[in-house]
């Protein structure tokens, strides 16, 4: 079954550079996970469709406004801690994703 993540940033352009990078690891590990970026004003009409949510770092400050939204409509959200869109950035969204895997929906906050 594929599943399908969103890299929420604030208009869409880190999340762009950062859902590249979590691609690469994805793809180097078979998973059934498709990433895509989304600016922080789709995610909630997106959030049906999608199967968990990673914000930015940047967004610290609107993530549990975000996280409480999304958890309205079933979709666990997580927040970075690892700022950035490099590789730490994506391993640190990949063991979320992995992680989301074996947790109750709902997601944790950071």
């Amino acid at each position: 079954m594929t599943r399908t993540a969103a890299i929420v940033c604030g208009a869409g352009v880190s999340s762009t550079f950062l859902a590249r990078a979590l691609r690469h690891a994805l793809a180097e590990r078979s998973t059934d996970w498709v990433v895509e970026p989304l600016a922080l004003d789709q995610v909630v009409r997106e959030a049906p469709r999608l199967d968990h949510v990673i914000l930015g770092q940047h967004l610290e400050s609107q993530a549990a406004d975000i996280v409480a939204a999304l958890a309205l409509v079933g979709v666990p959200a997580t927040l970075l801690s690892t700022p950035g869109t490099g590789d730490d950035a994506a391993r640190e969204a990949l063991a979320h994703l992995t992680d989301s895997l074996t947790e109750p929906s709902g997601g944790p906050l950071g």
